[in-house]
């Protein structure tokens, strides 16, 4: 089976974005030949065994004097002789957007996405008449397959497409034997480099940098916990990503304001391999964002055994995790205040309860588990379609 990815359109450092590295590895380990179309303007190392192309620019100084329609008509041209090229089974989007009704047009059939729910989930805040709306509808119309990472984004698809889409649910999966506890060496390296005490304990909030993860409250609730409790522990907050809505020096400043920037440790963008030692450094995971779908942070925390304090979300409902996360009361600055502080009481309980929680994510989320998965749901579909085919051949 050989299957051709377009990659989201935009990347991290310049590079592909790590949510498409992880799906080109799932790709692989399916057994799948792929194509990549990675997004105009991304740089990065030639990935082996895997054809790469470059997306054409989508012209978006035309958006507003040209229907979505007739921009991908134009794009059909330029697509179609890289899908000639590619010449794959199935064509599958990540990112849900224009360039799902580009593929659908040029002929990249059949047609897949991956949601990975801020695509869906911020559009369908905007009034029905709203024109980036109308548009994601259009596009998940033209889907022969949507698929989430939670309940809640079939929903949401439903929602804005004013019609049911099929899907499948499949969590992203991460490599369980790079994520693991028990890296001492690592932990005691960050710890020496963020100048943090080896007794002290560590709130890790991993989300990416963005006003909609809401590191500002995550600030001010650690800066609420008894003095007793903060003395003796620090807040790392991570600073890679879009940085919408906020941004560092906001940041530092009103955690300088609040008197605790000097219990704050700041970590930006690291390889992809580097990531489990910052975890191993922690001793706790913080998740507070306004909306979300199911984030693989969660995913990498429960795989290394670290307990992780979130709000309630609906998405969080999926996939059994929902035994071993700590959720705040309410969702608020206080309750999140509350939360954290009762963790740093109950620590070795949490952390006793993250080690089944380890053994949940080894047996669900692997990456070679959802390898399996995506390889079984790209065979389903490409069933259904030839079953549909041969009924309106025989109708």
């Amino acid at each position: 089976m050989k299957v051709t990815m377009v990659a989201a359109p935009f990347g991290q450092r310049g590079q592909m974005h790590i949510h498409c590295r992880r799906y080109v590895r799932l790709l692989q380990l399916a057994g799948c030949s792929t194509a990549l179309l990675g997004h105009s303007g991304a740089t990065g190392p030639a990935i082996e065994g895997v054809e790469q192309y470059s997306y054409p620019r989508r012209m978006r100084r035309l958006d507003n004097v040209m229907s979505a329609r007739a921009l991908s008509f134009i794009h059909k041209r330029r697509l179609q002789p890289l899908l000639r090229a590619t010449r794959s089974d199935l064509y599958h989007v990540q990112w849900v957007d224009d360039r799902v009704l580009d593929m659908s047009l040029a002929g990249g059939r059949p047609l897949v996405a991956t949601a990975w729910g801020s695509d869906l989930n911020v559009p369908a805040q905007a009034p029905e008449t709203n024109a980036v709306r109308r548009r994601l509808g259009a596009a998940l119309r033209a889907l022969d397959l949507l698929i989430v990472d939670s309940d809640d984004i079939v929903d949401t698809a439903r929602t804005l497409a004013g019609t049911d889409i099929p899907s499948a649910l499949l969590p992203i999966g991460i490599d369980t034997e790079l994520f693991r506890p028990g890296l001492l060496t690592q932990r005691r390296h960050w710890r020496e480099q963020l100048q943090i005490e080896p007794e002290a304990v560590v709130y890790l909030s991993a989300r990416q940098l963005g006003a909609l993860y809401r590191p500002a409250e995550i600030i001010r609730a650690f800066a609420a916990i008894p003095a007793a409790a903060r003395d003796q522990s620090y807040l790392i907050i991570r600073t890679f990503g879009h940085s919408v809505g906020t941004s560092v020096a906001q940041l530092q400043r009103l955690a300088k304001e609040l008197g605790i920037a000097e219990r704050v440790r700041w970590v930006g963008s690291m390889a992809y391999e580097e990531q489990p030692g910052l975890y191993a450094a922690a001793d706790l995971a913080v998740n507070f964002p306004e909306m979300d779908a199911f984030p693989v942070t969660i995913l990498e925390s429960l795989a290394c055994g670290v307990p992780v304090l979130t709000n309630r979300l609906k998405a969080y409902e999926s996939h059994g995790v929902v035994p071993y996360l700590t959720f705040t009361a309410e969702d608020s600055v206080p309750q999140l205040t509350a939360t954290l502080a009762g963790a740093f009481t109950n620590l070795q309980a949490l952390q006793a309860r993250a080690a089944e929680g380890r053994a949940h994510a080894v047996q669900h989320f692997d990456e070679r588990v959802s390898a399996a998965s995506l390889r079984r749901i790209y065979e389903a579909l490409l069933d259904r379609l030839r079953i549909d085919k041969a009924r309106s051949h025989t109708a």
